[in-house]
């Protein structure tokens, strides 16, 4: 809602921009404060940057009419931030040399997986339709480990570090200097310190509390560390806004974690602010270890100057990319691993998450800290509920952060409408898995959040695993579980929300697609 009134799609938010902007400039005319002309060519340049935005911006509409508001109605504002963040991902210039070794890293691993058809799954539609998406395979003969207790999650990624022979990968998010963070950062200086390559990356601005001391001390000790996207300087804030948010650990080309664990005392249930933290991670073996060493490997590429690195990886096959597949068994899976950016032409995880949710048939199942989906992924879950497909959504019950938590909110109602089941998880706790079943039999889980932030934005890892299954199975089992922890939300809830709740929602709804 905008002024009392409902805004239905695009054209509508334009004209009802245009109103807004034709009252701007009325006041301005009228007024006669001292302040007017800095103001006038505030708003000046506010309309010239919302025009570029209409006519030359490639970015999501619900962004850019964010965007749009933001410098309308607080110019000054706006405009710093638009030049601080807001900039179109795909302006950004890649080095034609970096952009060369990503495609031949990508093309090197599927050639890789052709030699060896065995380890190639043909048979699942949904799998063969993400891969002309993707390009990236699906493989079969994979064992994998479901892990639903941060605590479990953090001892297994510890004894696996211990074990390398070879070398160690290392990729967070957000790792803190915390007593996880020191524990996680001793065992790499004492595997590097042992001989076996350690390589370690995060993402600056998620870890922007990591502290330097332990950096230091880990460069002393022969770890290779790098930091994806330093922001040291203003200058360089037109990075700002697009963020590497992949969570990975591959161990000597054969063991891999992710999922949407970080490294921090709240993800192994230690945290102040919440009593137990929900999340899930990933121990994988087998064929698709080597598509996530493909991603690591990708990312440092893109950390790296040197035109001859990406030779000392494929250069040693055997070593980062040993093609090992786990014996046929009842637990054998069969796992394709997707990645994608901002700096992609398409939209590959979002997109395969659209294709995953027209294909359901029975329900979909939902659980996420952070829904903000863009107008085609809240489309094709309101269709799938009015076909008759039973989808269930579990969202926090209280927020790590005010305006992810009430955007999220801000979207209750609609889905309520279409008779999607909206669930509260217990507000004592902290719901962080980012994990979608469907029809009990195909489930996807990894750092991808269904917000626009994940889609449009950040760096993203997932995993789309195709049962029935174990681990689909597992996933299930522990999604029912949490909605033994959470409580419905139903329309008599919805109406005794006060009004300053209302309100934020509304102003979180305006501003998330930006932040």
């Amino acid at each position: 809602m905008i002024g009392g009134v409902r805004v239905k799609n695009k054209l509508q938010r334009y004209k009802v921009l245009l109103i807004l902007l034709i009252f701007s400039v009325i006041l301005l005319a009228v007024s006669v404060s001292r302040f007017s002309y800095i103001f006038g060519a505030l708003e000046l340049l506010a309309i010239v940057l919302c025009g570029y935005l209409v006519f030359f911006d490639q970015r999501e509409a619900s962004s850019k009419f964010a965007w749009m508001l933001a410098l309308l109605f607080l110019p000054l504002f706006g405009i710093l931030l638009y030049f601080l963040i807001g900039k179109e991902p795909h302006q950004r210039k890649l080095p034609k040399h970096q952009v060369e070794s990503e495609k031949k890293l990508q093309g090197f691993v599927s050639n890789l997986l052709l030699e060896h058809p065995e380890a190639i799954h043909k048979k699942h539609d949904l799998s063969r339709e993400i891969y002309h998406l993707s390009s990236k395979h699906p493989t079969t003969a994979n064992h994998v480990k479901v892990l639903n207790k941060g605590k479990e999650a953090f001892e297994l990624l510890l004894e696996d570090i211990e074990n390398a022979k070879d070398h160690v990968h290392v990729f967070f998010f957000i790792i803190k200097g915390d007593e996880a963070g020191t524990e996680l950062t001793h065992a790499l200086m004492k595997k590097a310190s042992q001989g076996v390559k350690v390589r370690f990356m995060y993402d600056s601005l998620g870890s922007i509390a990591f502290p330097n001391q332990l950096l230091n001390d880990m460069r002393d000790k022969g770890v290779e560390v790098r930091t994806y996207d330093l922001l040291n300087s203003p200058l360089l804030s037109n990075k700002a806004n697009w963020r590497n948010h992949r969570k990975m650990v591959i161990v000597d080309g054969q063991v891999a974690h992710v999922g949407g664990m970080n490294i921090g005392n709240e993800y192994r249930g230690q945290g102040k602010k919440f009593k137990y933290w929900r999340d899930t991670n990933i121990r994988l073996m087998g064929p698709a270890v080597i598509e996530v060493q493909e991603c690591f490997i990708y990312d440092w590429l893109f950390l790296d100057k040197n035109h001859d690195t990406l030779t000392q990886f494929i250069g040693n096959k055997e070593r980062y990319f040993p093609l090992t597949t786990i014996k046929e068994s009842l637990d054998s899976e069969v796992v394709q691993v997707l990645y994608g950016g901002p700096y992609d032409e398409e939209r590959t995880i979002k997109d395969s998450f659209v294709d995953l949710i027209g294909k359901a048939t029975q329900s979909i199942k939902i659980a996420m800290p952070y829904f903000i989906p863009d107008e085609e992924t809240l489309g094709a879950l309101r269709r799938a509920s009015r076909c008759g497909i039973k989808v269930q959504l579990i969202i926090p019950g209280k927020g790590d952060r005010g305006i992810s938590y009430y955007g999220t909110n801000s979207f209750i109602d609609e889905l309520l409408s279409a008779g999607i089941e909206v669930y509260a998880y217990d507000r004592s706790s902290f719901i962080h898995c980012k994990c979608m079943i469907v029809d009990e039999h195909i489930a996807t889980v990894g750092s991808t959040n269904f917000d626009i932030r994940s889609f449009y934005l950040n760096h993203e890892l997932s995993l789309f695993i195709y049962g029935p299954s174990p681990a689909v199975e597992t996933l299930a089992q522990q999604f029912a579980a949490d909605l033994e922890n959470a409580h419905r939300i139903d329309e008599v809830m919805q109406n005794e929300r006060t009004l300053l709740e209302k309100f934020k929602e509304k102003i979180s709804a305006l501003f998330v697609p930006i932040l």
